[in-house]
């Protein structure tokens, strides 16, 4: 076959669009923004001040600063020193605070008055080199009136290796970002689980010689995560989406009409060509326009990147073929409208029409997802008896009606709802607890007071108020024994304690008898030997007003007594495993261990309580330090009777002993998996679910040491799950200890049951049962009747994701850190908006050809 005709149409088109104004136009509006750009770049220097999306609890610094004002006991302390230095506004704010008032005070304002004060130490530290004269020894004198730091107040503190380090280095040593980075440590020490844990290191976007004049900080990863996510494909996604490709179709929308005049159609038919490969040989040239502008500016873009933001990602490049792909959908439109009509307006108004009715359905195929799907998302499993519970992404509660085959509402969600449900936990067979936290998805103090629900099996498992709850209540957490009588205890935590509670004083807030075998008199009458409050108190409590301050900081409440050392401080976020012996709540189960495993920051620490959990004398016995990592993945930690394992993010998975907390293997994921949470299944078998919605089973094996890789432990999959999208998952131990129950949710609220058994040295996995509730009326039409509108449409915004998911190299990002675990999973559906476009593509310029061949022009 003879190709040189058709290159000749496809010149002659290009050749065409070249001579158009409005290309050189797009050109020149490309090269004007790529050199507007090019001038952005970056610099890193240390994190020295406080933003507001740094505040994790901004309900805890307001009461901790509140307390130092009115507390005589923090005078001297370091909270009572920052305190005291606050402006003279927000002091007289934080007093009524402090009084009991309640006032509302913006998070920029308290950042800003500790940014003050690291002013204040900056120009107290280098001599306050910016005043001469009077005027200097003025503010000197005023900034020493006023000075809030002290060596020996802060000797109390919890402070970071960094800042231990940066305190016995001399001020002359120190750059001033050094210094400035000194103060904020001391903040932040003086202030515990009060901030975000952030990099030591910023990236600080400038313009030429200039910086930015926002504070826009964050570390090198984020910021290379944050442009490779989101910078880059919204550029893709509405510069070249939709101006490139509106100027696109302006430009060809004449290509096909024009060839349809007498004269130059007899021209082109008299060639040895076949009219569906000439009206393809147009399409194709139609489209190398759209290729030439678009090159230039994602090369230019790369360039820039590479150059001035030390960003060099190839996989930038793919955003040429995606945004051409996404021209020729709307090309392939324009095409049939020129063949039938002849007129260029007409293809540019079919082109528009396409636009336009994606557009609508895009936007009610997210709402139904927000308002219908989302809400019913399983986002925590509890197994207690032979009922099953979950809690969803609506705020709301359900129990599974096996005989019905559906989800059956405890407590009610609803669509776009603020309020937040903890996940629930099974402190036996009949009785599950779980908390609502009132406007609390996004604030995790939320609103009006906490209590503790328990949910009873002898009520219908309708909600009861139990007991009152720490403020600012993140996860529940089961340890030890459970049975009828009420043995155990279940752990609270919040953003910056860990408090505990009998299980038998939860039973009997909800009127149930249950035998008390314990001597509570020791509990009650220990006075804090190691200076902390007994049982049933606020630590330094004076009064009420003291109490409620205390209590909006998160600290212990009637029942529920802190147990964290004074050696350790909780910083956000941060996660804990039980180790499988206290894990397990069966009957038969006879262990007591009640071990806790935190880990926090880069640090994975061991804490075991000295005889009663409820006696406030849990010691760190053990820890282990981790490699700090910056990724936008989640930490992830479980633990077994042998081993742990915990990755801070890092896509390194750490393997540890769990007697010593000694490192013995540390490597990649196998076959490079993302974990988004992990379980601990047995001694040597833990269950990874990772972000693109798979699970695993991985085994700890060992292995002959090689000359490569002298380490004789590996971690390897063993087994995968034949589900897809998993929203949570939860293990059930046996009691007699022979296997393992695996219980599932995915696909938004369906449940596979697996069987988990060692045979004969080696694991199995075996599907048990599975169960798809019935679905509502408005979830049907989604399914059906919005699965068959993105069927039949293409869906050109969809493409985002794709070119998200290629330019990250991701499949997947987290946003934020609910309950303490994960946050909102966001996948990317790569391959299936290219489907889509792709079948829609083809089939309108098979339309297109059949009727070009058909028709007598």
């Amino acid at each position: 076959m003879n190709w040189r005709p058709y290159f000749a149409v496809v010149w002659d088109s290009f050749h065409a669009a070249m001579a158009s104004r409005v290309l050189w136009a797009a050109m020149l509006a490309i090269w004007i923004l790529l050199a507007m750009l090019a001038p952005i770049g970056v610099r890193e220097d240390y994190t020295t001040t406080f933003r507001f999306f740094d505040v994790y609890n901004g309900t805890r610094m307001k009461a901790m600063l509140a307390q130092g004002m009115v507390d005589p006991k923090q005078e001297d302390a370091p909270l009572g020193r920052i305190a005291a230095a606050m402006p003279e506004e927000l002091s007289r704010k934080l007093k009524r605070v402090g009084e009991g008032d309640e006032v509302r005070i913006p998070l920029p304002m308290l950042t800003d008055a500790l940014n003050e004060l690291i002013d204040q130490e900056f120009k107290l530290a280098k001599g306050n080199p910016d005043a001469d004269g009077d005027s200097a020894d003025a503010a000197s004198d005023a900034a020493d009136s006023r000075h809030w730091y002290d060596a020996s107040a802060w000797e109390e503190t919890v402070r970071l290796r960094e800042l231990r380090e940066l305190d016995e280095k001399p001020v002359e040593e120190l750059s001033d970002s050094l210094v400035r980075r000194r103060a904020r440590l001391r903040i932040e020490a003086a202030l515990p689980g009060v901030f975000e844990a952030r990099s030591a290191r910023s990236v600080l976007l400038t313009y030429g010689t200039l910086d930015f004049p926002t504070g826009f900080e964050i570390d090198r990863t984020q910021f290379e995560s944050l442009f490779n996510q989101f910078v880059i494909p919204t550029l893709v996604h509405w510069l070249l989406g939709f101006v490139l490709v509106f100027l696109g179709i302006l430009v060809t929308a004449s290509m096909i009409p024009d060839m349809l005049q007498t004269g130059s159609l007899h021209l082109l038919l008299s060639k040895p060509v076949s009219r569906p490969a000439l009206l393809i040989a147009k399409f194709v040239g139609g489209c190398a326009f759209v290729f030439l502008c678009v090159a230039q500016l994602v090369i230019g873009l790369y360039l820039i990147a590479g150059m001035r933001l030390e960003i060099w990602n190839p996989r930038i490049l793919w955003c040429i073929p995606v945004a051409v792909f996404l021209f020729a959908v709307f090309f392939s439109v324009s095409v049939p409208a020129g063949l039938k009509w002849r007129s260029p307006i007409i293809s540019i108004a079919a082109a528009g029409a396409l636009a336009a009715i994606c557009l609508v359905f895009s936007i009610i195929a997210g709402v139904f997802d927000t308002r219908i799907v989302q809400p019913d998302r399983v986002a925590g499993l509890v197994r207690a008896g032979d009922d099953l519970l979950s809690v969803t992404n609506g705020g709301g509660l359900n129990r599974m009606d096996e005989e019905q085959s559906q989800w059956v509402p405890v407590i009610d969600g609803k669509a776009m709802s603020n309020d937040r449900v903890l996940r629930p936990v099974a402190i036996d067979a009949d009785h599950v607890l779980t908390a609502r936290i009132r406007n609390g998805k996004f604030n995790p103090f939320g609103s009006g007071s906490l209590d503790l629900i328990v949910l009873a099996r002898d009520n219908d498992w309708k909600p009861q108020p139990g007991l009152r709850l720490p403020t600012a209540t993140e996860r529940l957490i089961p340890i030890g024994v459970t049975d009828k009588s009420g043995s155990g205890h279940t752990l609270a935590v919040n953003t910056a304690d860990l408090l505990i509670t009998h299980n038998r004083d939860i039973l009997s807030s909800i009127g149930k008898k249950v035998e008390d075998d314990s001597d509570e008199s020791n509990a009650e009458d220990n006075d804090g030997e190691d200076g902390r409050s007994p049982r049933g108190q606020s630590s330094n409590s004076i009064g009420a007003w003291l109490s409620t301050l205390v209590t909006m900081q998160g600290g212990a409440t009637e029942e529920f007594v802190s147990i964290l050392p004074r050696n350790v401080a909780l910083s956000p976020p941060i996660r804990l495993a039980v180790p499988l012996s206290a894990d397990q709540s069966s009957e038969g189960n006879s262990s007591e261990s009640t071990g806790l495993l935190i880990l926090n920051g880069s640090q994975l620490q061991l804490l075991e309580p000295d005889g009663d959990p409820t006696e406030n004398v849990w010691q760190r016995n053990h820890t282990a330090d981790l490699l700090r990592s910056d990724t936008p993945l989640p930490p992830v930690l479980a633990a077994s009777d042998q081993f742990v394992i915990a990755s801070t993010g890092d896509e390194v998975a750490r393997l540890f002993d769990l007697s010593e907390l000694e490192e013995i293997y540390a490597g990649d994921w196998p076959d490079e998996i993302a974990p988004l949470a992990i379980h601990a299944v047995a001694d040597d078998l833990f269950f990874v679910v990772t972000t693109e919605g798979n699970g695993h089973l991985l085994s700890v094996i060992e292995r002959e040491a090689t000359e490569a890789d002298d380490s004789t432990i590996q971690l390897q999959i063993i087994s995968t799950l034949p589900v897809d999208d998993i929203e949570t998952a939860m293990v059930e131990f046996a009691a007699d200890s022979t296997s393992v129950q695996l219980i599932v949710a995915h696909n938004v609220d369906r449940i596979s049951e697996f069987e988990i058994s060692n045979q004969s040295g080696s694991w199995g996995l075996t599907l048990s049962r599975s169960i798809e509730p019935e679905r509502s009326f408005w979830r049907n039409v989604d399914r059906y009747g919005i699965g068959l509108l993105e069927l039949l449409t293409p869906q050109v915004l969809a493409l985002g994701d794709t070119t998200a998911g290629m330019v990250s190299g991701k499949k997947a990002f987290i946003i934020g850190g609910g309950d303490m675990e994960t946050g909102e999973v966001v996948r990317y559906g790569i391959a299936t908006p290219i489907i889509s476009c792709g079948v829609f593509i083809i089939a309108m310029m098979l339309l297109s050809c059949l009727y070009f061949a058909r028709s007598d022009f």
